[in-house]
């Protein structure tokens, strides 16, 4: 299968800061997190998708060409992406996803 001219992976490696993003179901902050120039971003989703299936979280997986997945627990929904703009106020805390 070929790839479709002008499609680019947005979890390749940049050279700028990226955040990976939890929002919920109405697109609001849960929880953000800066990722360093050049980080893995695959491998922070990955990470990610582990740490919150282990706190019971049901995840989904990570569509080609997409840099979010979603996943459920109970009446819960939340999307994680990673982002190229800082989400909310500079130094805003965030961090209130339950576990």
């Amino acid at each position: 299968m070929h790839q479709r001219r002008g499609r680019i992976d947005p979890l390749r490696q940049v050279d700028e800061p990226r955040w990976l993003v939890i929002r919920d179901r109405f697109s609001r902050v849960i929880e953000s997190r800066t990722l360093p120039p050049n980080a893995d971003l695959r491998a922070a989703m990955e990470r990610e998708r582990e740490r919150l299936r282990r706190s019971g979280w049901v995840v989904e997986d990570i569509p080609r060409y997409c840099a979010f997945f979603f996943c459920d627990r109970q009446n819960e929904r939340v999307c994680v992406s990673v982002e190229c703009y800082e989400p909310g106020p500079a130094g805003a805390p965030r961090s209130s996803i339950r576990s």
